[in-house]
């Protein structure tokens, strides 16, 4: 879902990047409305301390934008179309990363030069270039190191589902700075890559739905055991689509104060986890339900003295 609405947004913007991008062209080379064309270029033409800005300098600078963007959301449509595995989906996402943060330097160096100013000169006078040395310094240059470290040696994908703290989620961006999580209720992390740190990879090994279930003391456990046998392998047959095994019986967890736990363990994906563990719950409950066996409830038992 997110990244159908992102990709739904980024034809909304390369629409948009086109249109206007067209709509200067034509005007341009229109001659339908001379007249109005001067009128307008007289009305937004300012002299400023020498430098003349006229209406089609910024017509073209804003052109000069569109184009930009328009070449940026091309490269990135391209990169995501040959996206096959979570791999090469991981470094395309840290290239549409570099390409974003290249074309808004690109377009406004060729904005700037198309106006008839210095772009070095004008980032100087606003402090950005010092700002820009500042923060490379420090916590950018971090963000962009652990990023691209991040990628080089395969710690997690783009698909993968980490716990980070105590948040858990899967990797739905990997950017030059930062990578963004989504928990299954839709909730988003953004953590500054350098911030990543003692996480788990849920996604590099198979993953277990866990089972606990108590039953009453009074019940014969070998006899249990033998109803167990025969019907854990028929579970498998009825939840292919999540469990990748026949669930597994590992034997007595713990004797509790008015229950024998018994501990059970199927294999699945990670995304399954929370499913098979409701499955296999639903299977076990069925099944005692059927070959009575009874699972004890809550009660309170009181021994009155003579």
């Amino acid at each position: 879902m997110d990244n159908k609405k992102h990709h739904n947004r980024s034809w909304i913007g390369f629409v948009v990047a086109l249109i206007i991008l067209l709509a200067i062209v034509l005007s341009g080379i229109s001659g339908a409305f001379p007249n109005l064309k001067d009128e307008l270029s007289s009305a937004f033409s300012k002299d400023l301390g020498g430098y003349q800005l006229t209406l089609s300098k910024i017509l073209t600078a804003i052109a000069a934008l569109a184009i930009t963007y328009l070449v940026c959301a091309a490269l990135s449509w391209l990169l995501r179309l040959v996206s096959r595995t979570t791999r090469i989906r991981t470094v395309t996402e840290l290239l549409i990363s570099v390409i974003k943060y290249l074309g808004i330097i690109i377009g406004l160096v060729w904005a700037l030069t198309i106006l008839g100013l210095n772009a070095t000169a004008a980032f100087a006078s606003l402090g950005i270039v010092t700002l820009i040395i500042g923060f490379a310094s420090q916590r950018l240059i971090e963000d962009v190191i652990s990023g691209l470290f991040i990628v080089l040696e395969g710690q997690y994908n783009v698909g993968d589902i980490i716990i980070l703290d105590d948040f858990r989620g899967t990797v739905t961006r990997i950017g030059v700075r930062t990578t963004t999580i989504v928990d299954p209720g839709g909730n988003y992390k953004v953590v500054n890559n350098s911030d990543i740190r003692n996480f788990q990879n849920r996604s590099k090994a198979l993953s277990l739905g866990i089972s606990e279930i108590g039953i009453t003391y009074e019940e014969d456990i070998p006899r249990v055991e033998a109803i167990l046998k025969d019907a854990l392998p028929e579970m498998l047959e009825r939840n292919k689509d999540v469990f990748l095994s026949a669930p597994k019986y590992l034997g007595v967890e713990e004797l509790a104060d008015s229950a024998v736990v018994l501990r059970f363990t199927v294999e699945c994906k990670e995304e399954n986890v929370f499913i098979a563990r409701r499955r296999l719950n639903r299977e076990l409950r069925v099944l005692f339900a059927e070959k009575g066996v009874n699972i004890p409830f809550p009660q309170i038992t009181i021994h009155q003295g003579e």
